[in-house]
């Protein structure tokens, strides 16, 4: 490889512009690298002088085109996961120092601008030290000032031909005046893909190991090939003793990282553990001497530190799953992703993409969409729309559900075709745990695949759960099958006060169904109570029945077919006057239950690999989604005990855990989430309800501001629902009346309450919502002009117009 090469590289680094964006994708040296990865396979051989030429000079055309001007390099954001802070600190003195450099600021602040740090190399080597970029496939290195002879380590710049950023650059023409280290700097060089190579001054070897800050420490840890160690001065007795267990073990292979004691705290947030030591196996934190003495006892390192077939084997294909074996794929790990829906008691079944895309979140919209328009066609008359008699406008299941399920399967197909773009292989097979890192992928004809990784995530969800009552199963559809009905559901009956049941019965409504709600208790339980009591009366003022009580048994008076819901007979008991209780009976057409959902996690095998369930079937995990008894399997989604079950949360959770693991300081904040209910009037709300701010704050220190309004489009029709619609602000007194929970019952909630998340996750107080200035008219703008305290014995509010 030529001086000349080098010098051309040295200058095509200086020449990347400064950023003048904020956006992340405008980033030239992420374009950069997808563009040598295109031209250059990762797995290419060792690059020669010819080779790397003709790398160089790729990169030098694609710098010189409009692409250098319209993503222009980000130094806010940094490339790779690298802060301006970070690349900073690695280009400081002190770094310096630590390399064996002399205090001068050279090619380090080009070189770190914008290639990652790899930590499978130890800066206790004098003779080099390898950088390696994931996204560019290339390895850069860089070698130190060990010069034999005074002189040799003479600072030789380059022309300075772009505003002054060249000016530290060193030349490459010195290397070869090294005698046997120029030599040695020469060979691995020619040895790496790309590869730097710089002078300095000589210098003596600093006493003691540098002290690591958490965010290197972390990169370092979860990035090592086989174990590393974070610990602090004082736990060096204790690292011994663990060193020796794993070198027992046969794991001889074990990078130690001395921390800065104030890195403690951020360490242990990211790694959910207490303390120090932390030992991490192939990246995932297990923790001190005793937790790893567990993992070789119980006879799983042996195991787990073998080379696998993959890095990661994601079990279930839902929003979760497909967000992080996506995700996985583009840092660069071998991912294989496991889906198989087992059919439903009335043998449903579907494609690709879980319960949101197939039985849930889009379907449900879709279909509440339909009944919104049923709404607006009556509403048209009032605005001047000449329609037909109403009689003559009917509701046409069959389209309805064809249409849908015609565009969920262009969603399957996407998906499919997505991950087959990211390299993920995917695996339409029933995945269980045969081995501590073996899976069994049986597909619907009874093939099996078996399959090895390093770790797993399990995002397989819920399934609906049913009531223990005789013809449940038998007659009774779920969520899973209403929506691919091939007939019209006719009169029907919605068990459970769950928002699956809620949201389904105010669609059938406005579809002109009769609906039914069998409710035990309370409705929406876990939400604000004062809304789903609004949401009550609005949904029966609508039409919709509610019935105080539990079915008991379901029998069939006429079967089901294709083109008909068939007729059952729902048995219930009914509280007479005097408390006695009465049974009694009603015919419907459907009966949906939706009573809650459980997981199904019993027959996945995960005693194997030692994994705690609660008891639901749900993953006992940490913070950090990592489960508490096997540290190499990790859950994400509805399947995670204690995570709130939206679709969002899964999908950031399992992206944010796969940039994690490898080594960013990145945790999903499942605090102050967003969401809705999309009842006929939707319910908007994010943070606390009023009854969970009385019971942790206590009643004294929580002000409600509310009050009613009046949306514009519902007056001209007279609307019933414009008597319903109210908004409400919880905030705690003693903290400037921050906003502990935004709540929200009116159309299009759903739109308004995302909107207003964010200033939540910043810690909104009222006085910034009085001093927003709001849109007119819209239904939002209400939360500016808040004024009314909620109190005991208030008299009903009244809504008004502008």
């Amino acid at each position: 490889m030529s001086k000349q090469v080098y010098k051309r590289y040295l200058r095509l680094v200086t020449q990347w512009p400064k950023d003048q964006h904020k956006n992340p994708s405008r980033d030239l040296a992420v374009y950069l690298g997808k563009q040598v990865e295109a031209a250059f396979a990762k797995d290419a051989p060792t690059l020669n002088a010819s080779l790397c030429e003709k790398k160089l000079n790729s990169l030098e055309q694609i710098l010189s085109n409009k692409w250098a001007d319209a993503y222009p390099h980000n130094y806010k954001s940094g490339s790779f996961g690298l802060t301006l802070e970070q690349v900073e600190q690695l280009t400081s003195d002190t770094s310096r120092k630590q390399l064996g450099l002399a205090p001068k600021k050279g090619i380090l602040k080009s070189l770190f601008s914008f290639l990652p740090i790899s930590s499978n190399r130890s800066y206790s080597t004098v003779s080099s030290h390898s950088l390696l970029s994931s996204r560019m496939g290339a390895v850069v290195a860089v070698l130190r000032g060990c010069s034999t002879k005074e002189g040799e380590g003479e600072d030789k710049r380059l022309p300075d031909p772009g505003g002054g950023r060249t000016s530290s650059m060193y030349r490459a023409s010195a290397m070869e005046e090294r005698g046997a280290n120029g030599k040695e700097a020469f060979k691995k060089a020619t040895e790496a893909k790309v590869a730097v190579v710089f002078t300095g001054q000589k210098t003596e070897a600093l006493p003691g190991k540098p002290k690591t800050d958490a965010w290197y420490a972390l990169y370092r840890a979860h990035n090592a090939r086989k174990a590393a160690i974070c610990y602090l001065e004082e736990n060096e007795e204790e690292k011994k003793r663990i060193t020796s267990i794993l070198h027992e073990a046969g794991v001889t292979e074990m990078e130690e990282i001395l921390v800065k004691e104030s890195a403690l705290p951020e360490i242990e947030k990211y790694t959910g553990l207490k303390g120090m030591p932390i030992v991490f196996i192939k990246g995932c934190p297990v923790g001190d001497e005793s937790a790893v003495r567990s993992v070789v006892e119980g006879g799983r390192l042996s195991e787990w530190v073998k080379d696998h077939e993959y890095d990661l084997i994601v079990i279930g294909g839902g929003s979760g799953g497909l967000a992080a074996a996506k995700e996985a794929a583009s840092l660069g790990w071998k991912v294989a992703c496991l889906d198989f829906v087992k059919p439903s008691p009335l043998g449903t079944s579907w494609g690709l993409g879980g319960t949101c895309v197939n039985v849930g979140c889009i379907p449900k919209k879709l279909m509440h969409q339909s009944a919104l328009l049923g709404h607006s066609i009556n509403d048209a008359r009032s605005f001047g729309w000449k329609l037909p008699p109403k009689a003559e406008i009917v509701h046409d299941w069959k389209i309805l559900k064809q249409n849908v399920q015609d565009h969920i399967g262009s969603l399957n197909w996407g998906y499919r075709v997505a991950l087959r773009e990211k390299t993920v292989n995917y695996v339409n097979g029933y995945g269980v745990f045969t081995g501590t890192h073996e899976i069994s992928a049986t597909d619907k004809k009874g093939k099996v695949t078996k399959l090895t990784a390093d770790r797993f995530l399990l995002a397989t969800g819920l399934r609906p759960r049913y009531p223990e009552i005789p013809g449940a199963k038998e007659y009774c559809v779920t969520s899973d099958d209403l929506f691919s009905l091939p007939y019209s559901p006719g009169k029907t009956l919605c068990v459970g006060a769950s928002y699956v049941s809620l949201e389904c019965a105010g669609f059938l409504k406005g579809m002109g169904y009769d609906v039914s709600v069998m409710v035990r208790s309370i409705l929406l339980r876990g939400f604000d109570q004062d809304i789903a009591e609004r949401i009550r009366k609005q949904m029966a003022d609508d039409g919709i029945k509610f019935v105080s009580s539990v079915p008991t048994r379901v029998e069939e008076l006429e079967p089901r077919t294709k083109e008909s819901a068939g007729r059952l007979k729902v048995y219930f008991n009914l509280k007479k006057e005097d408390g006695t209780e009465e049974e009694t009976s009603e015919e419907f057409n459907t009966v949906l239950i939706a009573i809650g959902r459980d997981a199904v996690t019993a027959d996945l095998g995960l005693n194997l690999p030692g994994v705690r369930m609660d008891k639901n079937g749900k993953i006992v995990g940490r913070r950090t989604e990592q489960s508490f008894t096997c540290p190499y399997v990790y859950a994400v989604g509805d399947v995670l005990s204690g995570c709130p079950e939206l679709t969002p949360v899964a999908i950031h959770a399992g992206r944010a855990l796969m940039r994690r693991l490898k080594g960013k300081m990145e945790l999903t904040d499942y605090d102050a989430i967003p969401t809705t209910v999309f009842t006929p009037l939707e319910y908007g709300c994010c943070g606390l309800s009023e009854e969970a701010a009385i019971a942790r704050f206590g009643k004294e220190d929580v002000i409600v501001y509310h009050n009613v309004f009046l949306p514009l489009e519902y007056t001209v029709p007279d609307r019933k629902e414009k008597e319903h619609c109210y908004l409400k602000l919880v905030c705690r007194a003693s903290d400037h009346d921050r906003i502990l929970g935004f709540h929200i019952l009116c159309p299009s909630a759903g739109e308004v309450t995302q909107g207003f998340g964010i200033a939540l996750k910043l810690n909104a107080k009222k006085e910034d919502f009085d001093t927003l200035i709001g849109i007119h008219p819209t239904v939002a703008e209400n939360f500016t002009t808040l004024t009314l305290v909620k109190k005991e014995g208030d008299e009903e509010l009244k809504a008004t117009g502008c």
